[in-house]
């Protein structure tokens, strides 16, 4: 009796060992499946927080707020280090803030943004090949310019180790149509006094590109009218004329900058605002001058009529039609007293004074 209770204990102990294994396994399954359950959840949160990153960027760039999307980009850039549309993105994003920083706030400095965006462009240029790493090659040395604007002023020393130049070149060797490095460059000519011809091949080549049109056109009227002399005023308010003939867009501050250098800083130099007048034929230059003054501010309404007046009486001087351009001029002045405007006044005396000194009256 006892032998056989002996030995029936032990297969129930190996039935029971059995059911603990198998219960081991289970369990050991179970929290294999919880591990991998928790990293697919993981997985999916990353994922998730990339795609609404990226989506974000895009939505920011739409909206011109570049810094935003860079750091958008940034984000899922680092969340996804190999993707490389992250990457990309971030690098496009750099380049259109660096493209869109005119002014900055007191107690900044242009490093302050651009350093940080360097490394990125570096990044990039890295693993892009043709007009793409010319582009930002290009805003490389665009980012070295607005660096170079906390050490120095105008054709001042380079401070060590901030170049170009030669980034431009080197980009136009990658991409000999390149708007961006033809554009920049021809900003660069014009912000180091250099000349003026010089600078319009590049304007002119970037503009051929078909590429990046209303930037390349933005940094042409930024150089013009940041620089002085009566060529450039003249080259401002021809640049204004063909950008009206092929109705190209332009930016309120753009149209209101461009209407101060070349007309309205002018009419106190007449001997300059004939030869402005005079670089496209009359009609053309009536239309531009309207062009130019649509919205622009002016408190003074009587002047606004009396100023435009005064534009088309000299418009009919640079004709040759001394008679006719007299006779609006004193016409002017009589309208010019009426209204009291002082300033107009003084204008149609010295134009008759220039015409003929017999006619003021």
């Amino acid at each position: 009796m006892g032998a056989k209770a002996k030995g029936e204990s032990g297969p129930k102990r190996w039935e029971i060992l059995k059911m603990v294994g198998k219960a081991t396994a289970v369990i050991s399954l179970l929290l294999a499946l919880n591990q991998v359950t928790g990293l697919v959840q993981e997985f999916r949160i990353h994922h998730r927080e990339f795609w609404d990153a990226m989506k974000t960027g895009r939505e920011q760039v739409e909206r011109e707020d570049y810094a935003a999307a860079y750091e958008s980009f940034k984000r899922a850039s680092e969340l996804d280090p190999i993707d490389r549309d992250a990457l990309d993105m971030e690098a496009d994003a750099a380049m259109l803030w660096l493209e869109n920083i005119y002014h900055i706030q007191e107690g900044q400095h242009f490093s302050d943004i651009v350093n940080p965006l360097l490394p990125v462009l570096y990044r990039a240029r890295g693993h892009s090949t043709g007009p793409k790493a010319a582009d930002l090659l290009a805003h490389i040395g665009w980012a070295n310019f607005l660096r170079s604007r906390d050490f120095r002023s105008r054709r001042g020393a380079m401070p060590a180790g901030v170049s170009v130049e030669p980034n431009y070149q080197d980009a136009l060797r990658l991409d000999p149509n390149n708007p961006y490095a033809h554009a920049m460059w021809g900003h660069w000519i014009l912000w180091e006094y250099g000349e003026l011809n010089a600078a319009l091949a590049h304007f002119s080549a970037a503009l051929r590109s078909g590429r990046a049109r209303p930037f390349v056109r933005h940094l042409q009227l930024c150089s013009l009218y940041n620089s002085d002399g009566a060529d450039m005023h003249r080259e401002l308010f021809r640049v204004a004329n063909e950008m009206r003939k092929n109705q190209e867009s332009i930016t309120r501050g753009d149209r209101s900058r461009a209407f101060d250098e070349s007309i309205e800083f002018r009419l106190d130099h007449q001997s300059e605002l004939l030869q402005i007048l005079n670089v496209v034929p009359r009609s053309e230059a009536e239309a531009t001058y309207d062009w130019l003054s649509q919205g622009y501010e002016v408190q003074d309404e009587p002047f606004k009529s009396l100023r435009r007046e005064f534009i088309t009486a000299t418009l009919v001087e640079i004709e040759g039609k001394n008679g006719e351009a007299m006779s609006r001029y004193q016409s002017l002045l009589t309208r010019a007293r009426k209204a009291n405007q002082t300033s107009v006044i003084d204008l149609a005396n010295d134009s008759l004074t220039r015409l003929s000194p017999s006619a003021i009256n």
